[in-house]
């Protein structure tokens, strides 16, 4: 099982990083993997909410919110995701006097495959330690300025993993 956190300080109130990373169907502004992103049914914010999200290489991946505490956590499940068995991910918001925020991922993947699998562990490791890093790079990019980062998210300098 892997296990990954990581976390970026955020130059704005709690509120604001929440109602950015609760607007479910806009990961694809500050995540480079996601070229569109829907959420499916009804429920677009909370338990039970389900999202699309079609990357790059043709791929496809279904995730589904399993528990959501307003304005401050939620945690969702991932599917079809290549080579990966299980994968969820705890998404939380601190905040840091007024006008700080701390946004911290801790994410648990399993994947597929045995013996390989355990195999290709320290590979994949260091692979979505760096996806992940630029993604919240350009998160708090965009949060911080309103926009997303226009540029490739590995231009963007390492932010700030502590308030």
């Amino acid at each position: 099982m892997i296990k990954l956190t990581s976390s970026v300080c955020i130059n704005v109130a709690a509120e604001a990083v929440w109602e950015r990373l609760a607007a479910l169907e806009d990961i694809q502004l500050w995540s480079e993997a996601v070229l569109c992103s829907t959420c499916d049914g009804d429920v677009a914010r909370g338990v039970g909410a389900e999202r699309t999200c079609e990357l790059a290489g043709n791929l496809t991946i279904k995730e589904r919110w399993i528990e959501w505490d307003e304005g401050r956590s939620f945690k969702y499940e991932g599917f079809g995701i290549p080579l990966v068995r299980r994968a969820s991910n705890h998404w939380s918001v601190h905040p840091e006097g007024e006008h700080q925020a701390l946004l911290m991922s801790e994410a648990e993947i399993e994947l597929k495959c045995g013996l390989l699998g355990r195999l290709l562990e320290p590979i994949m490791i260091a692979r979505m330690r760096r996806m992940g890093a630029q993604s919240l790079a350009a998160f708090k990019f965009l949060v911080e300025n309103g926009r997303p980062y226009e540029g490739n998210h590995s231009e963007l300098p390492m932010a700030p993993t502590t308030c």
